[in-house]
């Protein structure tokens, strides 16, 4: 049963609406940043707030006293201390930590539960659908469950999930709803885009935007990848010291691991995972981000730019449009942050792997072969049957779901197929290739997904400033876009040629101002006829110098002569060519006469007068 309930148009956040509760079952919250999970700590009802990612349950319990965290390294006996203390007690809970705090919650009736950001049932099945799967039976036992997100699962997918099937859900239908812009940049190697923003940035050269007449500067900025590998080569690639980068990742072993191999910093510091500053905390230059950190959070900053980075040659470096961007691309809170409203997403297309149809027969083979495995476990008894288990528990941890999608549950003592891992491994099929078939694709999934894009690709001031600090092009289009921009003084593009360009690439600036623009698009803008103009121009001066001085104005001397002080000075330069008088005026604007000079046996020989 689908209903959709109209928020009123004076209503900005959830808490401000008198007397709406968070309805039961799945809710699309239609908006990220309406203060839904603000309704459900401020409200009267006992409640646990489920949150996938640890960093969301931190970022909102030090937004919000009164509750309590509860994760890995909260004792039960902090909890039960809480619980006995708060006549109306607020947990916000990590996924995991679910089934210990249902058994310390021996009564569950009058308890509410809000699962924040539910989408991530289905986007963590590939590394941990165990978790997941506890997590939802579990819930179970509770009376008011709400799934809660601005990205739901997509139905192709939840209509596969048992845990939903025939769940009410409810669309929050927003009439004011602030429109978020996606400026695309497709790209071959996104990683090298994502180093050239950072190197950039690092040399002061920000893009920035109009506010009131006054040009304001974007001098911090996100960088959102799916991979903690990426965001460690690109510290290591441009230098980044530790007192300028954010590391916002999981804090799992792995990461920390990989974190703590770049060392220490030119200061002897060592660089470590951070946190998400709350409101008024200062914000260092560089945050980079995954998307298991950054889900649900709120970021406050009051001029940082937003790039997201999709590098499709893996399954897990990918983002998903649907999801995760449209999740990143609330995430600046800020309204005094004039860029808050625009991401820019750089992403691969059409990576070349196997082919859609037979992708999907490998997953379905895979599905079937894993379910006639799973029946032949279940036959087997005594010592064999202890055998199966053992591999299927140490298949499924080292391996997780790659080889087939047997687990064992040990309450039921019985093997199955995990559908969750299936269906991740669809959706990650889904994500990777599908949906960056092409820019076609991009653009369609995008304005599927509530983003305004812009189909003749027409940008702002702004989104071309942000292309010149993103692109590393090629010489003659970057001198032609230079070119084009300098053309008129008046245009905001002027700007963009003057602050950014010329400070990125400081000969753009001299080929202009020595050559000209007509000039240089006569020479196709490219840098060896540049170069070699530049260069005969340059010996062109010097010559005239010499020249100037060898053949001062008022004199007159005979045409050999000419021609003999000509070639020694050719020599001096190494330039191989005889001495002619009339390049003098022709070449090097030396204004000549033809005169008949008298020698001394009386005769007269032509000759000529420099005026």
């Amino acid at each position: 049963m689908v209903e959709t309930i109209k928020v009123p148009a004076n209503v900005n956040y959830l808490n401000e609406w008198v007397g709406f509760e968070l309805p039961r079952g799945i809710v699309n919250k239609g908006i990220t940043g309406c203060g839904a999970t603000t309704l459900a700590i401020e409200d009267a009802h006992k409640t646990i707030i489920c949150s996938p990612r640890i960093n969301l349950i931190k970022n909102k319990s030090r937004q919000h006293k009164g509750t309590l965290a509860v994760y890995g390294d909260v004792r039960n006996v902090e909890i039960e201390d809480y619980l006995r203390n708060s006549p109306k007690p607020k947990l916000l809970a990590t996924y995991d930590s679910i089934p210990r705090l249902s058994n310390i919650i021996k009564d569950k009736s009058d308890w509410r539960v809000v699962v924040d950001e539910y989408q991530y049932i289905l986007i963590d099945s590939g590394f941990k659908s165990e978790t997941e799967m506890l997590l939802l039976e579990e819930l179970k036992k509770y009376p008011y469950v709400t799934y809660l997100s601005a990205t739901p699962i997509a139905d192709k997918y939840m209509l596969q999930m048992d845990w939903f099937k025939d769940m009410s859900y409810t669309i929050l239908e927003w009439s004011n709803v602030e429109k978020r812009f996606v400026n695309r940049v497709q790209s071959k190697n996104p990683i090298n885009n994502a180093v050239e923003i950072v190197r950039n940035y690092q040399r002061g050269i920000y893009a920035s935007t109009l506010v009131n007449g006054e040009r304001v500067q974007s001098k911090e900025c996100v960088i959102f990848l799916n991979s903690v590998t990426n965001i460690v080569n690109i510290i290591k690639q441009t230098g980044l010291q530790s007192d300028e980068v954010n590391i916002i990742v999981a804090f799992t072993g792995e990461n920390e691991f990989l974190v703590k191999k770049l060392g220490k910093d030119k200061q002897g510091r060592y660089y470590e995972i951070g946190c998400i500053p709350l409101e008024g905390e200062p914000h260092k230059k560089f945050t980079f981000c995954t998307s298991t950190a950054f889900a649900g959070c709120d970021f406050y900053s009051t001029c940082a730019s937003t790039f997201v980075v999709s590098d499709n040659k893996k399954a897990n470096t990918s983002i998903d449009i649907a999801t995760e961007l449209a999740q990143i691309a609330g995430r600046q809170r800020l309204e005094c942050n004039p860029f808050r409203n625009t991401t820019t997403f750089i992403y691969n297309v059409d990576i070349g792997e196997s082919r859609g149809d037979s992708y999907k027969a490998i997953l379905e083979k895979k599905l079937q072969d894993s379910d006639e495995y799973a029946k032949l476990n279940n036959g087997l008894t005594g010592k064999n049957r202890e055998f199966a288990i053992k591999d299927i528990l140490t298949c499924q941890k080292l391996n997780k779901y790659s080889e087939h999608y047997v687990c064992f549950n040990e309450t039921t003592d019985r093997f199955f197929v995990n559908n969750m891992a299936y269906l991740n491994d669809c959706f990650s099929y889904d994500v990777q290739k599908e949906n960056y078939l092409d820019g076609i694709s991009v653009r369609k999934q995008l304005e599927d997904s509530g983003f305004n894009v812009n189909g003749n690709e027409v940008h702002s001031d702004y989104e071309e400033q942000l292309e010149c600090i993103i692109k590393k092009e090629g010489f003659s289009d970057r001198m032609k876009r230079y070119c084009e921009y300098r053309k008129n003084k008046e245009n905001c593009q002027y700007f963009i040629a003057d602050a950014i360009m010329e400070r990125q690439y400081e000969d753009l600036k001299l080929y202009y101002d020595s050559l000209g623009y007509e000039r240089i698009k006569a020479l196709g803008y490219k840098e060896s006829n540049l170069k070699n103009e530049m260069m005969s121009k340059q010996a062109t001066y010097h010559l005239c110098k010499e020249f100037r001085t060898i053949f001062p104005v008022g004199t007159r001397m005979l045409t050999d002569i000419i021609k003999l002080k000509m070639e020694e000075v050719y020599a001096r330069y190494g330039i191989r060519q005889k001495g002619v008088a009339s390049h003098l005026e022709k070449k090097f604007g030396i204004k000549i006469k033809s005169v008949k000079i008298p020698l001394a046996d009386g005769s007269r020989k032509s000759g000529y007068e420099f005026i």
